[in-house]
């Protein structure tokens, strides 16, 4: 008989798959990008909901967008302050995952209609079930991703309640779940 122990452990020896607290919320890793570093994901999408971008277009892409801004806004940055986070590529310490992250190089992301990003899919998220995250007060909620939806200056790339890729309006308030990077002592 297999058995799936859950126990809460003290260790710095941190793997894809092991889950921490932040505030009210959990968050699992769904990488180890480097020596002492550890990428977890929200398992949750912030209680706040936020739109791509409030003019309704995706111009600029992520770098140029409101839900850039507000993810790495001080009163969100405040529920993970007592974590000793590193900063992403961009300087962000708080970004949206991407396309690739999240589904990989399937045939909507060939096909061109998604902006290229050339990330690998995490392995968890090989699972729906792991795309798929509500919003306190919410049923299952909708979520951004970085990418902009090629085919429409008004779309940027989500996920949806089911955990499938969707391209929906940048105006539109849905949930956030960031991904952060965690130093390990």
């Amino acid at each position: 008989m297999k058995i799936t122990r859950k126990t809460e452990i003290e260790t710095t020896d941190v793997r894809v798959g092991d889950q921490i607290q932040v505030g009210k919320y959990t968050a699992t890793c769904q990488a180890i990008p480097g020596q002492g570093l550890a990428l977890f994901y929200l398992d949750q999408y912030l209680d706040k909901a936020m739109a791509y971008n409030r003019n309704g277009k995706n111009t600029g892409g992520y770098d140029a967008s409101d839900v850039r801004r507000d993810l790495n806004a001080p009163e969100i940055l405040e529920i993970f302050a007592a974590l000793p986070l590193v900063p992403h590529e961009n300087g962000d310490l708080l970004r949206l995952a991407t396309y690739g992250e999240m589904f990989g190089h399937d045939e909507w992301y060939k096909s061109g209609t998604v902006e290229p990003d050339n990330d690998e899919q995490w392995p968890l998220m090989a699972d729906r079930r792991n795309r798929v995250a509500d919003r306190e007060g919410e049923p299952y909620e909708w979520g951004w991703l970085q990418n902009i939806y090629k085919r429409s200056a008004a779309r940027a790339c989500a996920v949806d309640y089911g955990g499938n890729a969707y391209g929906w309006a940048a105006s539109n308030v849905i949930g956030v779940r960031p991904a952060f990077i965690v130093k390990l002592s």
